[in-house]
C-alpha cells in the first residue's frame, strides 16, 4: 500500500483511485502470450485470385453462404475464398469436401496482431455451421475431408433456443429438467472426420450448449487464436479422438474491432476447454505447444453475467475422460478444475466471490478475485505426459489419476490440492485417487506428486518407483 500512496502523491494534480491506480499497473506491466512465428498478410493486399475450379465443383461464390440439403461429395481439387457452408435442419447427410480448401479470408494468411481488417475483408464469421432448433433435432449428419483457415470459427455445431426456453434458463425455472430436456432436442451424432482446421481467429470448433454425442475424429486443429475445440455448457456423450492440437490459444480476434489483438499470458487458451461439458471422452489424441495448456475442465462463474446474451452455467465439468492422449511440451497437460485458483477478476462473474488477493506487478499491486469451480469425477487414465511443466492439476473432488507416464523436463507431475476454497470455505480437495503411474521425469528437482492445501482422502497407491507412495 505504500507504494500506491507514494504514486498519488507524486500525482497529487490529479484524482488518484486505487482503481484507477489498477487499471493502470494493468496497463503498464502486461505480461503477454508469446505466439510461435507465423506468416502474416498486409492489411493493403490486394485480394487474391484464384485459378478456375476444376468441373463439377460448384459455382460457391465469394461472400456467398450455401446450404446444403442433401449429401454431396465434392469434386477432387475444389477452392473458395470467403465462402460459408450451412447445414440448418437437416439429418442424415454426409458432407464429404473430398480435400476441399476453404478459406476464410480473401488473402493467403492471417494479419499480424495490432492491425484491423478492412471493412469488407474481414474473416468469415463461421466456415461450417451445422445448425438445429429446438423444433427440429438435426442428426446423423457427417463432414470429411475439409480444409478449412482463417475462419473466425472454424466448424460450429449450434442449437438455437427460442426466447422463452432462454428466458427460463436465465431464471432458473425448473432448470434441471429443462436442460436434460433440451438434450433430447439438440443436435446429435455430428461428425467431423478427417479434416484440418487451421488458423481461425476465434475457435477452430465449437460446440454449442446441449449437443449430444458430437465426434472429431482423425482431424487436426492448429494456431486458433483461442480455443482449439470448445464444448459448451450441457453438452454431454461427446467424443474426441485420433486428433491432433497444436499451437492454439496464443490471441484474440475482436469482432468489433475487427483485429486480431495480442492476449495477456493469464488469459490465454488451451487446446480443449470442456466447460460446464460433461460425461465426455477425450482420446488417443496429441497436444503439442499451446498456449495455456492441453485440456482444462472447469465449470465457468457466469462470466459477463450482465450481458443480456449470457446464460447462467448450471451443469457441472463432470464424469470426463481423458484417455491415451500424448502431452508434449506443454505448461499444463490436464487441469480439473481450472478456474478454481484463476483470477478471474475481469470476467464479471455472477456467482459469489470466495476470495480476493493481490498480484504484485513490479512494486505495485492488483487486486484479484476467485471463484468456486466445480469438475468432479473426472478420470486421467493411461496418458503419455513429456516436458510438461505441470502434468495435472486437481482443484475438485472425486478425481482419479491412473496409469499415465510422465518423462522428461517437468515442474509437477501431479498436483492436487486447491488454497482459496481450503482457507475461506473449509473446503479442501477430497478423495483423489493416484494409482499405477510410472514417473520418469529426468529433472531431479521434479515434484512427481505434490500435495498442497491440505487434500483429504488422497489413495497413492502402486505407482512406480515405489517411493512415490510415502
Amino acid at each position: 500500500m505504500k507504494y500506491i500512496t507514494l504514486l498519488c502523491f507524486a500525482l497529487i494534480l490529479s484524482a488518484c483511485k486505487v482503481d484507477d491506480l489498477d487499471d493502470k499497473v494493468k496497463d503498464e506491466f502486461k505480461n503477454y502470450a508469446n505466439p510461435p512465428s507465423e506468416v502474416y498478410s498486409n492489411e493493403d493486399e490486394p485480394a487474391r485470385t484464384l485459378p478456375a475450379n476444376p468441373a463439377g465443383c460448384p459455382a460457391w461464390a465469394k461472400n456467398s453462404v450455401n446450404h446444403i440439403t442433401e449429401s454431396m461429395r465434392l469434386p477432387e481439387g475444389c477452392k473458395y475464398d470467403r465462402v460459408k457452408i450451412v447445414i440448418n435442419n437437416q439429418s442424415n447427410i454426409v458432407f464429404d469436401c473430398n480435400g476441399a480448401q476453404f478459406n476464410g479470408l480473401d488473402k493467403e494468411f492471417r494479419q499480424k496482431p495490432g492491425t484491423t481488417y478492412k471493412i469488407g475483408r474481414e474473416p468469415i464469421d463461421i466456415g461450417i455451421l451445422i445448425r438445429s432448433t429446438e423444433n427440429y433435432q438435426s442428426n446423423n449428419i457427417t463432414v470429411k475431408n475439409c480444409n478449412l483457415k482463417n475462419y473466425v470459427r472454424g466448424i460450429r455445431v449450434n442449437f438455437y433456443m427460442s426466447a422463452a426456453t432462454v428466458s427460463d434458463l436465465k431464471n432458473n425455472i425448473n432448470v434441471k429438467a429443462l436442460e436434460n430436456h433440451l438434450r433430447t432436442l439438440s443436435p446429435t451424432n455430428i461428425r467431423v472426420e478427417h479434416s484440418t482446421i487451421n488458423f481461425s481467429h476465434k475457435d477452430g470448433v465449437y460446440v454449442d450448449r446441449f449437443v449430444n454425442g458430437f465426434v472429431l475424429d482423425s482431424s487436426s486443429i492448429n494456431s486458433t487464436g483461442v480455443v482449439g475445440l470448445y464444448l459448451d455448457s450441457g453438452s454431454t456423450n461427446n467424443h474426441i479422438k485420433n486428433s491432433s492440437f497444436t499451437k492454439n490459444g496464443y490471441s484474440r480476434y475482436v469482432s468489433e474491432l475487427r483485429a486480431i489483438t495480442k492476449e495477456l499470458a493469464d488469459y490465454s487458451r488451451e487446446g480443449i476447454a470442456i466447460d460446464s461439458s460433461f460425461n465426455n471422452r477425450i482420446e488417443g489424441n496429441t497436444f503439442a505447444n499451446n498456449s495455456r495448456g492441453s485440456v482444462f475442465i472447469y465449470k465457468n462463474c457466469n462470466e459477463f453475467h450482465k450481458n443480456p446474451n449470457q446464460i447462467p452455467r448450471y451443469q457441472s465439468a463432470d464424469g470426463n475422460i481423458i484417455t491415451g492422449n500424448n502431452f508434449d511440451d506443454e505448461d499444463v497437460g490436464v487441469w480439473i478444475a481450472s478456474r478454481q485458483s484463476e483470477d478471474l477478476r475481469d470476467f464479471e462473474c455472477g456467482i459469489p466471490k470466495v476470495a480476493t488477493g493481490i498480484k504484485y506487478y513490479g512494486p505495485y499491486g492488483r487486486t484479484t478475485y476467485f471463484y468456486e469451480d466445480y469438475a468432479k469425477n473426472n478420470k486421467v487414465l493411461n496418458n503419455e505426459f513429456k516436458n510438461i511443466r505441470f502434468g495435472v492439476i486437481v482443484e475438485d473432488d472425486g478425481n482419479t489419476i491412473t496409469g499415465n507416464t510422465f518423462t522428461g523436463s517437468a515442474n509437477t507431475n501431479i498436483k492436487v490440492g486447491t488454497k482459496y476454497r481450503t482457507e475461506k470455505l473449509s473446503n479442501p480437495v477430497k478423495n483423489t485417487t493416484i494409482k499405477s503411474n510410472h514417473f520418469n521425469s529426468s529433472a531431479a528437482t521434479t515434484n512427481r506428486i505434490l500435495l498442497r492445501y491440505s487434500p483429504v482422502n488422497t489413495v497413492i497407491s502402486g505407482n512406480t518407483p515405489a517411493d512415490v507412495n510415502n
